[in-house]
């Protein structure tokens, strides 16, 4: 007898290496899912779009992963000189992604770039970098280890967020862009004290959640994040 587990896509992302494009993901997104008891399946990017409803029949919950910047195309914007590289191809696939997913309403967790993933498909912005943040800005670029804390959060208490983790908790930080406007139908459910949002939520939504930092290479050193994960998989099985 094997226990059903939940089937969980994890968004790949593209890179360029000695010039050949290769689809990538950090092991420690199959790391956190498997710890939560998860059965973690890897999504390419492609450019046939028309295979994203078969992925989302295909899976229970989705993960996005972090990566590079986003074409500031796809919300409108000029290029900041700061922006750094981005990949229009993988930007489509995964904008297609989540809004599909949104409309199929099953559960995901978006990290990092997903975040900002998830707020662009909804209509928001971004700032390019935090040199256009209009106020002074704490560290969001940690140079310590990956698994390492550098700063506090605050969490909204009306969110599934705090049914988590509570009123706040401290995350490591691996980003030079944020959120700037905020897409439609989401809400701020956490900030880092110097008001940068740090974490979304979709509205009348089972589980849909956008984190700006990296819970995955926390996993590494202690089990702090794992609600997180394990949320993820318990609410896909019910779906």
């Amino acid at each position: 007898y094997t226990v059903k587990k939940s089937k969980i896509g994890i968004v790949s992302t593209l890179f360029l290496d000695n010039k050949i494009s290769k689809i990538s993901i950090s092991s420690d997104y199959v790391n956190a899912i498997e710890k939560a008891a998860g059965l973690p399946l890897i999504i390419p990017i492609t450019s046939n779009l028309e295979n994203i409803d078969s992925y989302i029949d295909l899976c229970d919950g989705f993960l996005f992963t972090g990566g590079i910047d986003i074409n500031p195309y796809f919300y409108k914007k000029n290029p900041h000189k700061e922006l750094g590289e981005f990949n229009s191809k993988l930007d489509l696939f995964q904008l297609s992604l989540m809004q599909n997913i949104i409309s199929s309403k099953k559960p995901f967790l978006a990290i990092c770039r997903g975040i900002q993933i998830l707020n662009v498909a909804c209509g928001g912005t971004l700032y390019q970098d935090f040199s256009e943040v209009p106020n002074n800005t704490i560290q969001h670029y940690q140079k310590s280890a990956k698994y390492e804390f550098i700063h506090l959060i605050n969490i909204k208490t009306d969110s599934l967020l705090y049914n988590l983790f509570g009123e706040s908790l401290y995350v490591n930080s691996f980003h030079h862009q944020c959120i700037n406007q905020l897409g439609d139908n989401l809400s701020i459910s956490a900030i880092a004290p110097d008001n940068i949002i740090e974490a979304i939520e979709l509205n009348n939504y089972t589980f849909g959640i956008g984190v700006q930092w990296h819970p995955e290479m926390m996993l590494i050193n202690n089990n702090k994040m794992l609600p997180l994960f394990s949320k993820l998989i318990s609410t896909s099985l019910k779906n």
